[in-house]
């Protein structure tokens, strides 16, 4: 395990949008700051920069509603119901039931076996909002391919989401796609061996630094961090 471990945002990153190829727009930011990859760096990226990318901007009045959603938005009539819709397609279950409702808390379990804060569908303005990458892990590799294929060098990606907690207010940030870096670590010390979600631990310690959507930091390179690089890393391998 290493004693120093650097953070910093990565400049020059252009406002994403559709059709914009992320790989690309990183490989071309570090070279402007003049940023050297080395091995096993670890790039943090917004998931709202990829989404964005990939088109997945759905505006809400094209949105139909079903008696589920309905029945939802009467519990929490702060939501758009079109919003909860759009939580339901996400969870994968048109009945609803992997929604779920405490307090004034409202999230959803993905189908893959993460839980987010209204499932990872965020508002953008009154009439438009955004849902997360379809394919997190994918959307990693292609970016850490990318990056291999312009530098020569592996670095590991992490794609993050801001996220919330029913027992706790304000949000953090967790990881929901990786590509390289494995989304869980062994540490073993004189007492026991204890495994650790590397992948979260990296997405909010990169939250020190990007903030929310808005901030125009969506990515964040870090250094230091001791792991063996894995190409077939998953998120998956860090849920249940």
């Amino acid at each position: 395990m290493t004693d120093r471990v650097s953070i910093e945002t990565i400049p020059n990153v252009p406002f994403v949008e559709a059709g914009h190829d992320i790989g690309d727009i990183l490989v071309n930011a570090l070279l402007e700051a003049s940023i050297v990859l080395e091995e096993n760096d670890v790039i943090c990226i917004a998931s709202k920069a990829i989404s964005m990318a990939e088109g997945r901007v759905v505006l809400l009045n094209e949105v139909e509603m079903s008696k589920a959603a309905q029945e939802i938005h009467s519990k929490v009539p702060r939501k758009d119901p079109r919003t909860i819709q759009l939580m339901i397609n996400e969870t994968g279950d048109p009945e609803g039931s992997r929604i779920v409702l405490t307090g004034n808390h409202l999230a959803g379990w993905l189908p893959n076996g993460l839980r987010l804060t209204s499932a990872g569908v965020d508002k953008i303005d009154a009439e438009s909002v955004i849902l997360l990458p379809k394919d997190p892990d994918a959307s990693a590799k292609a970016i850490g391919n990318k990056i291999l294929s312009a530098t020569n060098v592996n670095v590991g990606i992490v794609i993050t989401d801001s996220d919330g907690r029913e027992d706790k207010k304000g949000s953090t940030q967790l990881a929901i796609g990786v590509y390289g870096v494995p989304p869980l670590r062994k540490t073993t010390a004189a007492i026991a061996t204890s495994e650790e979600t590397l992948c979260d631990m990296l997405a909010a310690s990169a939250a020190l630094i990007m903030g929310q959507r808005g901030t125009n930091k969506p990515a964040v390179l870090i250094r230091g961090v001791d792991y063996t690089f894995d190409p077939n890393a998953k998120i998956t391998e860090a849920l249940n």
